[in-house]
């Protein structure tokens, strides 16, 4: 009797054991979360008081972004950023990198690419609210976007240098690419330099001068290119870096076409701005910026009747954009409360000139604007 008291409490507690672990025995897969990419997911909200634009004020989604990264072999690495905005959805970065060549980082896809400083950052990551004015007209207002390869080469000189080189697909302007690389000629290829160069001041500050260059053909014929240069100083506390510090930042772009035998045809655009973001504590931010922009458009600044006052309309009874001088000084002040969100309230004024003489136009502005995060989103250029 005993052995078969034994036996039966054995099977018991063996069919015991089998039932007290069901989501164990749920969860288990075939497919190991290794093969799984890095998932992570933001989104943006902003509200905006603008009494000199046509539009209702209150809140309104501006973007959400899914970040995807994961290894494919011991040689490369995929990353996808996937925009969903009101007006539809954009694989705004699609693309393989690899570091398998000694002193040398590859890129290739549809990149953003390595065109100065503010041209680097997803919207999610712009330090103000507002793109400064010169970058719609210049580069485009979220960078220079477009499918192509890029190849980085960190120099050997005594301080960090590195030289990048891109070469990317024609395309012709739209409202993401500013400059117009449409001609169809097969030797039509954009190119890109950019070179940047960083320096320790002391232990708690670095110094960072770079330069960019992008050039290509156009459908008209002419040869358009943008070139910038850009200076930032970064302070971070050794021993406070998550509760003070300071960026000092200041950028000069311009773009302007020439003619196929190398003469001058015309000066597009031009302007530079300079920043300064201030941290106080571990969660507060503050910011003051200043820009100027010459000969380019903002959204305010229309072609007007000179008998009636009213805007001139083109087929589709949208008001036609005018070029013009454009000063803006933005500041804000910005509640982050965890590295997964922030809330930002920030003041734009700009006094706008268009070329045609129509008279001066005023651009204020008071926004508001909530950004948050959740899971695995890769870091950001330094």
């Amino acid at each position: 009797m005993r052995s078969h008291f034994r036996s039966l409490l054995c099977v018991f507690l063996f069919l015991f054991s089998l039932g007290s672990f069901p989501v164990q025995a749920q969860t288990r897969s075939i497919i190991s979360n290794l093969a799984n990419p890095a998932i992570g997911f933001n989104a943006l909200f902003k509200a905006q008081v603008a009494p000199d634009l046509d539009q209702p004020y209150g809140i309104e989604f501006e973007e959400a972004e899914i970040s995807l990264i994961s290894t494919v072999d011991p040689y490369w690495t995929l990353a996808a950023n996937l925009v969903f905005a009101p007006d539809g959805v954009d694989p705004e970065e699609v693309y393989a990198t690899s570091s398998s060549i000694p002193g040398i980082g590859l890129k290739v896809g549809k990149i953003r690419g390595s065109f100065g400083k503010h041209g680097l950052l997803h919207t999610h990551a712009f330090p103000f609210i507002q793109a400064p004015v010169i970058m719609a007209n210049t580069i485009g207002e979220e960078g220079f976007k477009d499918a192509g390869i890029e190849a980085a080469w960190l120099t050997p000189l005594p301080w960090f240098c590195e030289l990048t080189l891109g070469g990317y697909h024609a395309v012709g302007p739209d409202t993401d690419h500013p400059l117009d690389f449409g001609s169809s000629n097969h030797d039509n290829i954009p190119y890109l330099g950019h070179l940047k160069n960083l320096f320790d001041v002391d232990d708690n500050t670095t110094l960072e001068l770079g330069g960019s260059f992008l050039g290509g053909y156009g459908a008209d014929g002419l040869h358009h290119s943008a070139y910038g240069a850009d200076l930032t100083l970064r302070n971070v506390p050794l021993r406070q870096s998550n509760q003070q510090g300071w960026i000092l930042q200041s950028e000069l772009l311009a773009r302007d076409s020439w003619n196929n035998d190398g003469s001058f045809a015309s000066h597009d655009a031009i302007g530079w701005y300079a920043s300064l973001q201030y941290r106080w504590s571990q969660v507060w931010w503050t910011g003051i910026r200043v820009e100027e922009a010459f000969n380019s458009f903002s959204d305010v600044m229309v072609s007007k009747d000179p008998a009636t006052g009213l805007p001139n309309l083109d087929s589709n009874g949208n008001a036609i954009p005018v070029a013009g001088h454009v000063q803006r000084l933005s500041a804000n002040i910005a509640w982050a409360a965890s590295e997964f969100s922030m809330i930002r309230l920030e003041y734009s004024g700009a006094r706008e000139t268009p070329d045609d003489e129509s008279g001066t136009v005023w651009d204020n502005r008071i926004m508001a604007q909530m950004n948050f995060t959740i899971g695995f989103h890769p870091p950001h250029a330094y």
